[in-house]
């Protein structure tokens, strides 16, 4: 499903969920006494409690970790990024959940039905559900998501974290939380052509190096924003804008913002790597985005027009030992693209006619069968998605899936599913085996 699509029914998109949010400031502003029971968690029988409250958020969205266990939360209602230094108490570690087969490329659902579950821990139904993003606490391997609860003046946020398969809501209040303004977010009024433009104030945030890097627009003739922001937080800031030559428009782009971003280097020197909607590949030198600096990024791949980045993330590949790009896409295959390639690249030409590519990297990229809402990495060998179900329009689970091939075996149909059928990869030695060591355990 698209993150900018709602769906003909369930829970409904990131895009919608920052849509409500952005409407929502009054009501939400009294977040902190929406919830009314103190204990904050629904097992796996579906026991319908309430959280206490949603601390100073008032609405929730891109999530990031830092060092020190620092959750980084998007809020778009509240113009703001905040930081909660999560206590030994917050996190619980989930290194002993069995998180799958890997040797039978077989991934374990750690949720059933997500959305159902959510709805009964907020009180409401599956519908009035958003899911807005989703991250890994590393050492831990635990899972946090950012989720609303309704729309407009009745939508609430929450962090909540999964504990072992139960959904445990993330209590706000008691922990340390420090916050940054976020300047020059567009008018409530002002609209775009399908929905108001503060939808995309905050489109994601990511922490490198002492520094958080948050992108969107703002108000500015040059809408397209990127705040780079010390942490811990003081009264500095660098803000720039960026535009971009994007081939299949065929003309540069100072409007349209970064929808996902991540810092890495690349032969010792940063680079903050970006795509955009429609999906151009973009890299930007990090010492050219100073604080009030336009910078015009290298467009070096185009992946493919008509669909819209879901994540961004890297990943090793244990099998060759080499790093690669991961982009997941919201309409059509996931792009595997190699780090080495990243810095290599050559820029894309501007000034020339429309092109639908795919180009630059994008002729290269390797496509992965990855349909998700969202994607984490877990481990160098799992990574965590969030999906629909595909014989039905409303269930999400939380799933593992295997690295580097992204690909869960038993939801599709081929030779080897036969109990007598070819075994190329020696699947049946590897599960009588596990079989075999579970039933001496």
């Amino acid at each position: 499903m698209s993150q900018f699509d709602k769906p003909a029914s369930g829970a409904c998109s990131r895009r919608d969920a920052l849509r409500a949010g952005a409407i929502s400031a009054v009501g939400l502003a009294l977040s902190g006494c929406a919830f009314r029971k103190s204990d904050s968690t629904v097992a796996e029988t579906g026991t319908t409690v309430l959280p206490k409250s949603a601390g100073p958020l008032r609405s929730a969205g891109a999530l990031a970790f830092g060092p020190d266990n620092v959750l980084f939360v998007g809020d778009i209602t509240g113009a703001a990024v905040h930081a909660f230094a999560l206590r030994d108490q917050d996190v619980t570690s989930q290194t002993d959940v069995e998180l799958g087969n890997f040797h039978n490329f077989e991934g374990r659902d750690l949720v059933c039905g997500l959305d159902q579950k959510l709805a009964a821990l907020f009180g409401t139904t599956y519908d009035k559900i958003v899911v807005n993003d989703l991250v890994v606490h590393q050492s831990s391997q635990q899972i946090f998501i950012s989720v609303e609860r309704g729309r407009g003046t009745d939508a609430v946020p929450a962090i909540v974290k999964v504990n072992h398969g139960n959904l445990e809501v993330l209590e706000l209040d008691s922990i340390p939380h420090s916050q940054v303004a976020i300047s020059n977010e567009p008018d409530e009024k002002a609209t775009l052509e399908f929905e108001p433009q503060r939808t995309f104030a905050i489109t994601d945030v990511k922490y490198y190096n002492g520094e958080i890097f948050v992108t969107g627009i703002s108000n500015q003739r040059f809408a397209s924003t990127l705040y780079r922001i010390p942490y811990p937080f003081n009264t500095q800031m660098a803000t720039c804008t960026v535009e971009i030559w994007h081939p299949v428009h065929g003309e540069f782009e100072t409007r349209a913002p970064i929808i996902r971003q991540l810092i890495r280097e690349v032969q010792g020197e940063p680079y903050l790597f970006a795509v955009y909607g429609c999906t151009p590949l973009v890299r930007f030198p990090l010492n050219s985005l100073k604080d009030g600096a336009h910078v015009r990024g290298d467009t070096i791949g185009e992946l493919g027009y008509g669909s819209n980045p879901m994540d961004m993330l890297t990943f090793s590949d244990p099998f060759d030992h080499k790093e690669y790009l991961l982009v997941t896409i919201d309409a059509r295959s996931a792009s595997r693209i190699a780090i080495a390639d990243l810095e290599s690249a050559q820029p894309e030409p501007t000034g020339g006619p429309i092109d639908f590519g795919p180009g630059g990297l994008g002729r290269t990229q390797r496509g992965l069968p990855i349909r998700a809402e969202h994607t984490a990495i877990l481990d160098p060998k799992w990574a965590v998605l969030i999906w629909r179900h595909p014989k039905t329009s409303y269930r999400l689970d939380i799933s593992t899936i295997i690295v580097p091939y992204f690909f869960e075996r038993k939801d599709g149909m081929s030779e080897m599913n036969w109990p007598d059928g070819p075994d190329p990869f020696d699947y049946r030695d590897h599960r009588n085996e596990i079989d075999r060591v579970g039933h001496l355990l």
